[in-house]
């Protein structure tokens, strides 16, 4: 608000418009057959130009952001679905391990009866 008073104060001071003409920057003496006000052109333009490219280069630059970062998620989102999937994967081959484990364990202890009761029949 204060620069907004400011501002209002300052455009009711200046009753012309803020510009540049070539009889405010050339002094009296010059002629006006030989006024050239190209410079002035190019200056404004120059720096029109020069902001202008800002200007453009933040535009490309933040949509280049949005898309770097929109891959940026892209990859986490692929990487987590493969975390999750890995996880997944290597508790199913834990699971199959100590199944495979507890069948081996109990087809030696059939093995080991079978052969008492064989060794038994023999015995007899």
């Amino acid at each position: 608000m204060n620069d907004m008073q400011e501002v209002l104060v300052s455009r009711i001071l200046v009753k012309t418009p803020l510009c540049l003409t070539g009889r405010s920057v050339i002094p009296n003496c010059v002629h006006p057959k030989e006024l050239n006000l190209d410079w002035l052109n190019k200056i404004n333009f120059k720096s029109a130009s020069t902001d202008l490219e800002l200007l453009q280069r933040n535009t490309i630059s933040e949509r280049e952001n949005k898309q770097l970062r929109k891959e940026l998620l892209e990859q986490k989102l692929l990487l987590l679905e493969y975390k999750t999937s890995t996880e997944a994967k290597l508790e199913e081959a834990r699971v199959r391990e100590e199944n495979l484990i507890r069948s081996n364990e109990d087809f030696k202890r059939e093995m080991k009866q079978q052969a008492e009761e064989t060794n038994k029949m023999m015995n007899k």
